[in-house]
């Protein structure tokens, strides 16, 4: 039997015993070293814990390499003895990785894997209170930064919206009859764009700022109210006048208040009463009129003359009126900066990394949310290494 398997007998290799088997890992002398990547089997909280109840904190090399934050590749190492062989174990990411100095087959490996799991009953409560003592975070969707996404790219289309292009009237010719069509059919697929993007865009954009506010009220809403749901909830359902002005009130870090005083306050005021109206699926005919025709029975009257397809694009670009609304964009990034502007330093630079996280960590515990994990994603692996779901086992 593998002296691996037996893990009970596990020790902590000295200092010296890691450096040697550093050294051993730079020579071209060809040792065996088997090594398996573990996802399905075993989860790596419970894998440390296991270790940190038995060994004490990681011993592995890797330590002194890691940096003192979540953007590594190993997470943590520990380096162990089975009487004379080695026992490697790291985080590698979101896998635990083992590396032993046995040849192993895949029904040993297999045996590796159940020992370590039935040991973890040998040491229950130590490994319990391991867990017990580990920050618990809750991964959530940070809506503002993914709706301000989205309202990025709907921006950039209208921007980039091309100019209206000419209309061609036919003539006698099939070829201008087939331009006039190319025509009226480039002025109906741009317009068409435009309008549905500026109208995402004006719907949304009362939604992101409310989500930003709200983003505000979770990072640093007192205790007091934070741990009182039926106080935090009617902090919630409070107006946005009433909301943003209670910012001060009821929240940690702010150097003053949010009132009509912070620059952009009246234009974003405009935006949250225009999406109120909208928000309901309203309809107000006057208030948002097309075009006024009369009727004489059935016989339409028009006061406008003209082309109606052209007349259509013009009143559907009047509608979107993207210039006012790209302009109503900008205020409101502005204005959602001057709230930021309201928080002192510290707090300021705490709130930018937590609003710019597209998934921050909540933390149970404390109930306020923080930066856990670096914008970009990494996936690393050894090539011909092999995963405990390839093995050739019935587990």
């Amino acid at each position: 039997m593998p002296a691996c398997t037996n893990v009970e007998t596990w020790r902590a290799s000295t200092p010296a015993e890691v450096a040697e088997f550093l050294e051993a890992s730079k020579s071209s002398d060809k040792r065996t070293r088997e090594i398996l990547a573990v996802r399905a089997k075993l989860k790596p909280v419970d894998v440390y814990a296991y270790l940190r109840a038995r060994f004490g904190k990681p011993n592995g090399f890797q330590n002194l390499l890691r940096k003192d934050d979540s953007d590594n590749i190993i997470h943590w190492d520990f380096q162990l003895k089975a009487g004379n062989e080695d026992v490697y174990i790291c985080g590698h990411l979101r896998e635990v990785h083992l590396l032993v100095s046995e040849k192993l087959s895949d029904e040993a490996w297999k045996e590796l894997i159940n020992a370590i799991k039935s040991d973890f009953r040998r040491v229950a409560k130590e490994k319990s209170a391991i867990l017990k003592s580990l920050e618990k975070y809750i991964l959530f969707q940070n809506k503002y930064a993914a709706i301000a996404n989205l309202c990025a790219d709907l921006h950039a289309d209208i921007v980039d919206c091309p100019a209206p292009v000419e209309t061609i009237y036919p003539d006698n010719s099939k070829e201008s009859l087939d331009a006039s069509r190319k025509s009226f059919d480039e002025q109906s697929r741009r317009i068409e764009k435009l309008f549905g993007d500026c109208l995402k865009l004006r719907l949304l954009m009362p939604v992101m700022a409310e989500a930003y506010i709200n983003m505000l009220i979770l990072t640093f809403c007192r205790s007091a109210i934070r741990n009182d749901e039926r106080a935090y909830n009617a902090f919630l359902r409070t107006t946005i006048p009433e909301r943003l002005e209670l910012l001060s009130v009821n929240c940690d870090g702010f150097a003053r208040t949010v009132d009509k005083g912070v620059p952009g306050y009246a234009e974003f005021m405009t935006i949250i009463n225009r999406r109120n109206f909208a928000l309901h699926g309203n309809v107000d005919p006057v208030r948002e009129p097309i075009e006024i025709v009369y009727f004489e029975e059935r016989r339409p009257l028009f006061v406008q003359s003209g082309n109606s397809v052209e007349l259509l694009f013009d009143y559907m670009e009047s509608q979107a009126d993207p210039t006012t609304l790209l302009a109503e964009y900008e205020q409101l990034h502005g204005f959602l900066l001057a709230i930021t502007d309201c928080l002192v330093p510290r707090s300021k630079r705490f709130f930018e990394q937590v609003i710019s996280d597209a998934y921050p960590g909540f933390r149970v515990d404390l109930r306020r949310p923080t930066r856990l994990f670096p914008d970009h994603y990494v996936w690393s692996g050894f090539p011909g290494t092999r995963y405990d779901d390839q093995l050739d086992v019935k587990w």
